[in-house]
């Protein structure tokens, strides 16, 4: 086996890495501050109130995350403040990263931690191709990682598990590669408090150690880890908070193998290993959404995955958990965070693959693989993940709907007129769009809800609603969701107003402040009629 030696980063592994931070962060940090809703700007909420709770020593709770369980959804339940997330997910990393955020307690240090954290993914990815190949070879893999759609679109999105997960498992391989076994179970445990479903990525991985006898017992060890890890945390450690993991998502993500209502993850398995014709159908259906994903992870790196046998196993597992899924088109979403649970597998086999390999790159290849790159950049700029830009791409073109850069930061400096007239104890019921910028306190709901459980165990309603209409009238014309949440937000507003139940006591063009027990101000309620008056005539 080789010896130890130093794998010192090259400048332009560095450079580029230094140029994805800086882009990455320029584009998610300029949708946040202009308040340009993403798909997940509700997640956002949920994992900046998940951290402020735990730097004021309320360890994994949100009120947000309350409202997406199964009390909430299927029972009727009020959401609570106490929730704790750990039933929706086992998340125990963020532990880690809190003393950054007791620090800078702010929802876009979430965004600089993501950023981060991917952008060391690929130095560490670098130091592991450098392990076995040339550094030209290393430095072009590197290169795909930092222009792969799997890394840029899903890491626009707003704050998740997943963006952590490619660094800590290439420190994992680089590990292994080097026999250094301390290093890896450690890299190994900090994979598992990542997530629940984290196990899946490590099994692949395991079982290519076991098959290839590269480390037979390390290998076996990881694949039984990563089974273990998953009954146990799905089984054990998730229902002592919530029953989530089988109302809420084995239930719907894979309900073609199960027939319970609230079934465990060893029942999925059981209906997997009871229906091998209908996996083997669901594993290559619908064909072409299934190719077009395949596609999209093979692009940057030359579509060497295709052909590789390591590519294969190492990502199995995580690829077929996506493949199975009755929801594909969220699993098999190049936008979406599921996607990069095939990453450290995929980059790894490719590494494996050019390490068995004698020949140099030529400079016919060299082209061919940077055209390739080009195409994986136009695509990812071309799907406009999360919104990102917006200011430059419509959201569509018939009818049209865009809002320039101006538009968005216009409203954004009106949504933050409002925003400043918020008390931070108070408890706040607000539209999707605005709930990364009100999360950071106890109690906050996603609109409409508005009643929710407190610290004492009451039943209570909110004290402040903070609704921005604005963007639904943009989005209305093209988007039916948007036309049906207008829809029913409108007249509620309405009767809560004319029932002065809430007062409306602030306005700026289409995003309304409504305090409980207070009086309208009058030049709000105009706002209000000129608003209603406008909506009625579009």
């Amino acid at each position: 086996m080789r010896q130890f030696r130093s794998l010192p980063i090259s400048k332009p592994v560095l450079a580029i890495a230094a140029l994805f931070w800086v882009v990455m962060l320029l584009s998610i940090l300029n949708r946040h501050f202009a308040m340009y809703p993403s798909f997940s700007s509700h997640d956002q909420g949920i994992f900046n109130q998940v951290f402020w709770n735990g730097a004021h020593g309320r360890w994994f709770e949100s009120s947000l995350s309350s409202g997406e369980s199964a009390a909430v959804l299927f029972e009727q339940q009020p959401p609570d403040v106490a929730y704790r997330r750990l039933g929706q997910h086992f998340t125990p990393i963020h532990l880690l990263w809190l003393p950054i955020y007791r620090v800078l307690p702010f929802s876009e240090t979430l965004l600089v931690l993501q950023v981060t954290l991917v952008a060391l993914g690929g130095l560490m990815l670098y130091c592991l191709a450098r392990h076995r190949l040339s550094g030209q070879l290393s430095l072009w893999i590197t290169l795909s990682y930092f222009c792969a759609q799997a890394v840029i679109a899903p890491n626009l999105a707003n704050f998740h598990d997943f963006s952590q997960i490619p660094l800590f498992v290439f420190a994992l391989l680089l590990a292994v590669e080097r026999q250094q076994w301390v290093w890896a179970i450690a890299a190994t445990i900090l994979v598992f408090l990542c997530r629940e479903d984290t196990g899946i990525i490590l099994f692949s991985l395991g079982l290519y150690f076991a098959v290839s006898r590269q480390a037979l017992r390390f290998g076996v060890g990881l694949c039984l880890a990563s089974v273990a890890h998953l009954l146990i945390t799905t089984n054990l450690l998730m229902p002592l908070f919530s029953s989530e993991v089988g109302t809420n998502f084995l239930s719907t993500s894979y309900s073609r193998y199960v027939e319970r209502a609230n079934p465990s993850t060893v029942a999925v398995l059981l209906g997997l290993l009871q229906r091998p014709d209908r996996v083997v159908l669901d594993l290559v259906t619908p064909f072409d959404h299934t190719l077009r994903f395949l596609a999209g992870h093979w692009l940057p790196l030359l579509f060497v995955p295709a052909v590789s046998p390591a590519t294969w196993i190492c990502t199995a597992a995580p690829l077929a958990a996506l493949l199975l899924r009755t929801d594909t088109s969220i699993a098999l979403s190049m936008q979406l965070r599921y996607t990069v649970m095939i990453v450290p597998g995929l980059f790894y086999g490719v590494i494996l693959w050019w390490s068995h390999r004698s020949f140099q790159l030529s400079r016919p290849v060299r082209r061919v693989w940077a055209a390739c790159l080009c195409l994986s950049l136009f695509f990812t700029f071309t799907l406009n993940p999360s919104r990102t830009w917006s200011f430059l791409i419509p959201d569509s073109v018939t009818p049209w709907v865009h809002l320039s850069l101006p538009q968005q930061w216009q409203h954004a400096s009106e949504v933050r007129s409002l925003l400043a007239q918020l008390s931070p104890d108070t408890s706040v019921s607000a539209t999707d769009n605005l709930l990364p910028y009100v999360s950071g306190r106890r109690a906050v709901l996603r609109f409409p809800a508005l009643n929710f459980q407190n610290d004492d165990r009451l039943v209570v309603k909110v004290e402040t609603i903070l609704v921005d209409f604005w963007q639904l009238q943009q989005y209305q014309t093209a988007f039916s969701d948007a036309r049906e949440r207008l829809g029913a937000w409108v007249p509620l507003v309405q009767t809560l107003i004319a029932e002065e139940q809430y007062g409306l006591v602030s306005a700026t063009p289409g995003v309304f402040l409504l305090q409980r027990e207070k009086t309208s101000n009058p030049a709000a309620l105009k706002a209000w009629a000129d608003f209603l008056a406008d909506s009625r005539g579009g």
